[in-house]
């Protein structure tokens, strides 16, 4: 009986293989059987929600001039220019608002506006925003007399001028910065207009005038004037001359021979009592101030109509 147990062992662990060999063959090519989704099956979706919130705008760059100092123009105004570049983390276009203020330092940004040291609440003569930038720039007229900042300055040569700017965007989120990174001065500009004919009338040789003859100097700078005379032609009649230093000025009207006399070499400066104009349109009576003048005509000077140049130039006082 054992032996008969021994000889049924190979063939009952070749019928186990077998069996294992052919279900892993019938195994492989059995369908895979995959859940259908029912049409009568309702669906559901998810809706995410967000809310982006409002960034404030931030200002990366101001310049005033170009970062140039200023020099104005005599008895009128100078454009004058300060950019801006802002950032608006939700779009260059969300900023809806844009000023400026141009001033003297000592004065500060919240000055009263005022043609000599502030120029208050400008707003700009362009604007572009591309992406998140916001571009603005602010034009203004700086007049003759705003007040000098430069070493020639007497007052405020310590101080200089700056550009306020303030942004806001569409949800009222506002900043402000100045131009920091600059030191702009404001150039003193010395300058007059003076009247442009003297008419000493008619005088015979030898004698002298009777009365002055006025001319007016009209300071049209930002600081306090002298002005400097020289005459640099002759008194002509065709073919006929005499010396340009004929002629006398004075502060006040004076007798011939008691004023200065012209030089006709070099400049000589007379002291002038005007201020600095503080207004325009009109200036200011104190910006002027009146030179008297008188002639006296050589003996023996033939008769003539005769015709002189005299230079003046301001000085600062």
């Amino acid at each position: 009986m054992a032996k008969k147990i021994k000889k049924s062992i190979p063939w009952l662990v070749f019928m186990i293989l077998a069996s294992l060999i052919v279900g892993a063959g019938f195994a492989s090519f059995w369908p895979v059987r995959v859940p259908e989704v029912r049409a009568d099956v309702a669906t559901s979706t998810v809706q995410p929600t967000v809310e982006v919130g409002n960034a404030t705008p931030t200002i990366s760059e101001v310049s005033l001039n170009a970062g140039n100092n200023i020099t104005l123009t005599e008895n009128t105004s100078k454009s004058v220019n300060c950019t801006l570049t802002a950032v608006d983390q939700n779009g260059g276009s969300d900023i809806i608002s844009a000023t400026s203020t141009i001033y003297r330092s000592g004065v500060a940004s919240s000055c009263a506006d005022d043609d000599n040291n502030c120029y208050q609440t400008i707003t700009p003569s362009a604007t572009s925003s591309s992406g998140d930038y916001f571009y603005a720039t602010f034009t203004e007229n700086i007049w003759f007399h705003a007040e000098p900042t430069d070493v020639s300055a007497p007052t405020y040569s310590t101080e200089h001028w700056e550009c306020y700017v303030v942004v806001e965007d569409s949800y009222a989120a506002s900043t402000s910065t100045t131009n920091t990174a600059e030191t702009i001065e404001m150039g003193t500009l010395d300058a007059l207009i003076i009247t442009s004919s003297i008419n000493y009338q008619t005088l015979a040789p030898g004698a002298t005038s009777s009365a002055s003859q006025e001319t007016t100097a009209t300071t049209t700078g930002n600081a306090a004037i002298d002005v400097k005379l020289k005459g640099t032609a002759d008194f002509t009649s065709g073919a006929n001359s005499f010396d340009a230093s004929q002629q006398e000025y004075a502060t006040s009207s004076v007798a011939y021979g008691t004023g200065t006399t012209l030089a006709t070499t070099t400049y000589a400066t007379l002291e002038l009592e005007s201020l600095k104009p503080v207004q325009h349109d009109p200036i200011q009576a104190t910006a002027t101030d009146i030179i008297y003048w008188r002639i006296g005509i050589p003996e023996g000077q033939a008769p003539g109509t005769y015709n002189s140049t005299t230079s003046a130039a301001a000085v600062l006082d």
